[in-house]
């Protein structure tokens, strides 16, 4: 172990390895095929460079990231290294230069993409070298099952075999105990040695912020982005739409330089952003998965996803770009249940038939190699851009096509022969694939929907057991933990905060679980007929809020969905469920502030009680009639005009409830009468008016007019009580955990 630390100091000026380091730079060393799995940031990478310098011969990089090359080259060569990378990036005249200094052995490292094994020019450079290490990096994509397949991948054993199976290491941070059985089968490696770390990343925090709608995700982005932070932040997208659609609003609405990145910009855009994203000058970036893989930025300090990834492994190792630096860092993702549509949108686009793979086949026309775009094959074949990818793929399977390699947005494929029985093969790979998308994606979305902790969920997924404890975990287990001081007695609760423990509990009780629509019609006693065929009629809390406006108890509940008391779970119709945070809330009776609508103040809620008391808004009039108050001061007690008022009365009078001479004065009356036969008792009003003062308004001659109507009858509603008279609530309408 002491050879290896004075090498580690001398070559890199490192003291001490990381946790795997040793043990992988020790097998090669013994010779050994080894799969190195660790998390992002802990120093794969290091591990076949330290192994190439005590190695005899070249050690050949796979890495499909020309980025991650250029950056890992420029680091070995000002270190004294002798490292190069040979891509499709390099100029002509380049690649043919790097390529006769690597046919001298000038090198010590040489990192190419995949599809570089099959360049006959390359092997012939290579043909006088001795090949004493492999290293295959982000070897999940040699691995269907996981999350970044890459079917050039496929051939990496075959070109091995090619190079005379020299030792090789294979290294990725994000693979599953089946995926990790499929490198090495795939690669050949036998008894490979296993190295894995543990995927636990201690100073992320993981959060899941519950968000129904584009308004609501751009209102926790608003939030989110409103911390002072010193490093970088990145968000992620589905779609390229919404990538700069969010970068729009950044912009305009925060005032925050922020650059947007997906696959239908310009290489040298694409290049521009991420330069200026790594050398820090840009530290807001939207994006789609396009962007990411092999970015080493260390200071990222959020990563955000603004939708649903398509897995959990995708979206691990996209959250593993934050805290590089080994220092806190934050993971969020904005759900809502209808973003798995996006995801499944996807995958039914790549559903395959043989007419689909026929039509992209006879789409890559004439012999020899030929360079096609997406674009191309989309205008050509109708189909959808995930549906090419995949219909690519299964053709590369079939043999029908050989990718050759990748320029920008250009592809270089040779065309093979059209064979009935692989083209079958390929089909049903095709449909057992599709299944397996649809499991990951139930896999994420139960991580966003679990109450269970989050960094627990995705270690077992990893197959990793490690007790994960760290002291900043995850939104739930914070929210299932009862910080000292920080409940308030039920007695001392205002409407707004009783309120919200009233819908909580409403949510607990619900024999079907409901959405926010019909859970603010429950809370408000509505008499539809589904609320009584699914008896949401029986929940305690049915009719509780009686007195405030359905709309204004929707709002409420949003506002509890937003601060992490309720979420949304399910697919096509999402309904609402507790939080561990809203679980605790209700067994220490929390006191929840929240922003309340007029309509939840004491005065508001007094008046709604007591007219729902009365039977209805015309029967409380009537009631404060009896007590004596004039219509102006039955208008200023209810904030209602005094038309209205009027218009009460009338319908009183009209149903032999009320006298008008009680309200009307004598000689007002005669007035309203002499116009009324003046104009013609059939006139509209505003032919009435006309003919009187401008004090007598509408809804005194309405009144006169009802008078003179035959009288009806009238039943009075049954009224709720809800709120006691006073500025607090009842306190027997409180829930109780006993």
């Amino acid at each position: 172990m002491n050879h290896l630390l004075a090498a580690l100091q001398h070559h890199f000026g490192f003291s001490s390895f990381r946790p795997g380091q040793a043990e992988a730079v020790q097998s090669l060393l013994e010779g050994q095929h080894t799969l190195v799995v660790m998390p992002t940031g802990a120093g794969k990478s290091l591990i076949f460079q330290l192994s190439a310098l005590l190695r005899e011969g070249l050690t050949l990089v796979v890495s499909p990231l020309i980025s991650l090359m250029k950056d890992q080259v420029d680091a070995l060569t000002q270190r004294g290294i002798l490292a190069t990378c040979i891509n499709s990036a390099l100029p002509v005249g380049e690649q043919n230069a790097r390529l006769q200094r690597l046919a001298q052995g000038a090198y010590h490292l040489v990192y190419v993409a995949p599809e570089r094994l099959r360049s006959v020019p390359f092997l012939t450079a290579l043909r006088g070298q001795k090949i004493g290490l492999l290293a295959v990096d982000e070897a999940h994509c040699i691995s269907e099952w996981g999350h970044d397949f890459r079917p050039d991948y496929l051939h990496l054993a075959e070109a091995r075999r090619r190079l005379g199976n020299p030792l090789t290491v294979a290294l990725t941070a994000t693979a599953t105990p089946q995926v990790q059985a499929d490198i090495v089968r795939l690669l050949e490696l036998g008894e490979a040695t296993r190295i894995v770390t543990g995927f636990n990343r201690p100073n992320l925090y993981f959060e899941v912020r519950y968000t129904p709608g584009p308004a609501a995700k751009l209102r926790a982005l608003t939030e989110l982005l409103s911390r002072p932070e010193t490093g970088a932040i990145i968000i992620y997208t589905g779609t390229r739409r919404d990538a700069e659609e969010v970068v729009g609003f950044l912009r305009e609405a925060l005032h925050l330089p922020a650059g947007y990145y997906h696959a239908g910009l310009p290489a040298e855009e694409r290049e521009r952003l991420q330069s200026e994203f790594m050398a820090g000058r840009l530290n807001i970036i939207c994006a789609t998965n396009a962007f990411g893989m092999g970015i080493d930025r260390a200071d990222v300090r959020q990563v955000i996803h603004y939708s649903l990834p398509g897995s959990l492994e995708a979206y691990y190792q996209e959250a593993g770009r934050a805290g590089r630096d080994g220092q806190p860092a934050q993971v969020t993702l904005l759900y809502a249940p209808e973003d798995r549509a996006l995801q499944e949108y996807f995958t039914r686009n790549s559903v395959l038939s043989q007419d689909d793979l026929r039509a992209l086949y006879q789409a890559v026309r004439g012999s020899g190699n030929v360079w096609l775009t997406e674009e191309d094959l989309s205008r050509s074949t109708g189909m959808h851009p995930v549906q090419i990818r995949v219909g690519l793929a299964a053709l590369e399977r079939a043999g029908a096509l050989e990718h050759l390699g990748d320029e920008g947005l250009r592809m270089l494929f040779r065309k093979g022969e059209w064979r009935p029985t692989p083209i079958a093969q390929a089909l049903a790979h095709n449909r057992e694939h599709l299944q397996h998308r649809y499991r990951q994606l139930e896999v994420i979305v139960r991580y966003a929907e679990s109450s269970a902790c989050r960094r627990r969920i995705i270690l077992q997924h990893f197959g990793d057991r490690e007790m994960a404890e760290v002291a900043r975990c995850c939104d739930n287990c914070l929210g299932a933990a009862t910080p000292p001081g920080a409940w308030q007695e039920a007695m001392a609760m205002t409407v707004g905060e009783h309120a919200a423990l009233i819908i909580l509990d409403c949510v607990r009780h619900a024999r079907v679980p409901v959405g926010r629509e019909k859970l603010a019609q429950i809370l408000h006693g509505s008499r539809a007929r589904d609320i009584r065929r699914f008896h949401h009629d029986r929940n305690p809390y049915y009719g509780k809020l009686a007195a405030v406006p359905q709309k204004d108890i929707e709002a409420i509940i949003a506002q509890l969905m937003e601060r992490g008391y309720l979420k949304t779970i399910g697919g096509e119709y999402p309904v609402l469920a507790l939080t561990p945070r809203g679980e605790n809330a209700l067994r220490q009776k929390e006191a929840i502030t929240l922003g309340l609508p007029k309509s939840f103040e004491p005065e508001a809620v007094q008046r709604a009680t007591e007219e729902r008391q009365a039977g209805g808004t015309v029967a409380y009039t009537a009631k404060l009639l009896a007590e004596g108050l004039s219509v102006e001061e039955i208008a200023r007690r209810r904030g209602l005009t005094v038309g209205t008022i009027y218009g009460h009365c009338a319908q009183l009078i009209e149903r032999g409830l009320l006298d008008v001479e009680s309200i009307i004065p004598a000689d007002v009356r005669a007035q309203i009468q002499a116009a009324i036969q003046q104009a013609g008792p059939d006139s509209p009003l505003s032919a009435i008016k006309a003919l009187l003062p401008e004090a007598i308004d509408y809804g005194m001659i309405r009144c006169v007019l009802a008078s003179q109507q035959p009288s009806g009858s009238a039943k009075d509603a049954p009224g709720f009580f809800i709120f006691c008279r006073g500025k607090t609530p009842c306190h027997d309408s409180l829930p109780s955990h006993r």
